[in-house]
């Protein structure tokens, strides 16, 4: 749908699609102003934004943490954030794409709908605490994190996380999502990640 034109009518804002079809925009008439939503916000309005997340205690000295994200064949998932914590500790946090016969099997975990209004559920598939093969894997993305003690001698979690590091994945993959742990002992581990399901991304 283009559009071709805004026209305003009595303080009512409108435009008119390229069939020639008149639109309505939401409105606020105490404000009196046109209603402006973003676009990560009016999705998770419509229940299309979803999240999931994995722990482990006391993975060893560069050991890892791994959760699973498989992506659907007709359903775009734009991975909006990817966030790891490790506790007291210093790490590393690693993104894989595999192809979809990766072995990579979990335990199964029904994604949130971050619309607690809304029934809608995740397209895409998540395993926690999976046991992971990497060959023919794709790495994507790294960063490393710090962590430690404080001038209290108090653990400070290591974490990593962006506001907007946002990617759109691939139909029908294996996403690897790692946490390695880089400090001087075991530690917790945690993996969140936030991302938001639809049909906007492939190419035409």
């Amino acid at each position: 749908m283009t559009q071709q034109g805004l026209v305003s009518v009595h303080n009512i804002v409108s435009y008119i699609d390229q069939d020639g079809k008149t639109h309505i925009l939401p409105h606020d008439y105490v404000a009196d102003a046109v209603k402006i939503a973003s676009h990560s916000e009016a999705s998770l309005h419509k229940g299309k934004v979803f999240t999931a997340w994995g722990t482990k205690d006391s993975v060893d000295v560069d050991d890892h943490y791994d959760l699973v994200l498989r992506t659907p064949a007709s359903t775009v998932i734009h991975l909006i954030q990817a966030y790891g914590w490790i506790d007291g500790a210093q790490g590393r946090l690693k993104l894989f794409e595999c192809l979809a016969t990766a072995t990579a099997t979990g335990t199964g975990f029904t994604p949130i709908n971050r619309n607690r209004l809304s029934s809608g559920e995740a397209a895409a598939k998540v395993e926690t605490s999976a046991t992971a093969t990497l060959y023919d894997a794709l790495q994507i993305n790294e960063k490393v994190f710090g962590g430690g003690t404080d001038k209290q001698g108090n653990d400070v979690g290591g974490g990593l996380g962006a506001p907007r590091s946002e990617y759109v994945l691939d139909t029908s993959t294996v996403y690897i999502i790692r946490m390695e742990n880089k400090s001087a002992d075991s530690a917790t581990v945690s993996t969140w990640l936030l991302w938001q399901e639809g049909d906007k991304g492939l190419e035409s």
